[in-house]
């Protein structure tokens, strides 16, 4: 998205706020959102109003991966008067602990002042543009024409689509662990197919 930015950020809004989107898009989003403001194509100031203002505009309030790209924005962007908003968010939950801590948070945060503009993750390109996107997206397998002329390929994902369709209902549903087992050992099913 970063690289596709034609200088319209209200697109980018519109998928963050929309809580009919994946979560995990609209994280990504957040941090498209930080990436077109630290190259210059976006206003640092409507930046953060915007994410200042989604703290309370952000749904669900609850614990929501959106949160996490919501906070990586911010400390991205070293929005260090931002801080006391995403401790609001860690504090309320909205932010898996077990994936992430304010300690982490104010170590990127430091990070995004101390040096902005610096690559992210300057080991990997896990924040970098494509460039060119048509040309990035047409060496990917699932744009290739091998790909839409695999008839194998197509019969695998309709097998696939079929299994996933079907109700599927537990075998032993019903066994208790000390009725005989129906695999017609003999045996509790606790001691045969249950181990």
């Amino acid at each position: 998205m970063a690289a596709v930015f034609d200088g319209d950020p209200q697109p980018l809004f519109d998928i963050i706020l929309d809580p009919s989107v994946d979560e995990f898009i609209r994280s990504r989003m957040c941090e498209a959102l930080a990436m077109i403001t630290l190259r210059g194509e976006l206003d640092r100031d409507r930046a953060a109003r915007f994410l200042r203002d989604a703290f309370n505009e952000l749904q669900p309030q609850r614990r929501c991966f959106v949160w996490c790209g919501w906070q990586s924005a911010i400390a991205m962007l070293g929005l260090g008067e931002l801080k006391v908003l995403v401790r609001r968010a860690f504090n309320r939950g909205f932010i898996d602990p077990h994936m992430l801590g304010f300690a982490d948070f104010e170590r990127d945060l430091k990070r995004g002042i101390e040096r902005p503009g610096d690559p992210w993750r300057p080991y990997d390109n896990y924040y970098e543009l494509f460039g060119d996107t048509i040309e990035e997206l047409s060496g990917w397998h699932c744009f290739t024409e091998d790909h839409s002329e695999d008839p194998e390929e197509w019969r695998e994902l309709d097998e696939f689509d079929r299994i996933l369709s079907e109700p599927h209902q537990n075998p032993f549903k019903g066994i208790g662990r000390n009725d005989r087992c129906p695999c017609g050992s003999g045996k509790k099913f606790k001691k045969c197919c249950l181990q």
